[in-house]
């Protein structure tokens, strides 16, 4: 079951995450009068990491070590990548729908596979992990070993 405090968390941060990119981005074009190509580029690292910390401390208050969510993270977002480029090409190929409804539609797609995976494998809690215990071994003691 979804912990719905869990999913505005995480619609949050994702909002403010969009909001970090595009004002950044706007800062270095606009007083920094940087290239829009390489303006966009540091907004979209500085959204990355702000949208990492976040979701590790704030929406998933996660344990997990940061080596690994750090690496997890990093491959959901390149699935995430591939998924929105699937959607797309597909979506273009196949169907005669404006590429505006696609978007969205792949917007779509990505966000639920980036809160699955979020939840499941990149930030889920090791104290939660630890905490199931293994069918077959409820008071046998050996689930410790």
């Amino acid at each position: 079951m979804i912990d719905l405090s869990v999913l505005l968390r995480f619609a949050l941060v994702g909002g403010t995450t969009g909001a970090l990119y595009f004002g950044t981005t706007y800062v270095l074009v606009e007083i920094f009068a940087a290239p829009v190509t390489l303006a966009s580029t540091g907004g979209y690292f500085a959204a990355m990491c702000y949208n990492y910390f976040m979701h590790y401390h704030f929406t998933f208050e996660s344990d997990t070590p940061h080596d690994q969510a750090l690496v997890r993270y990093l491959l959901v977002c390149a699935g995430g990548a591939i998924l929105n480029v699937l959607v797309i090409y597909f979506g273009m190929l196949l169907t005669s729908v404006h590429y505006m409804l696609i978007l969205l539609l792949a917007l779509v797609v990505v966000v639920c596979w980036s809160f699955t995976m979020s939840s499941l494998w990149v930030f889920r809690r090791q104290s939660d992990i630890r905490g199931q215990v293994e069918p077959g071994c409820a008071g046998d003691g050996h689930h410790d070993r």
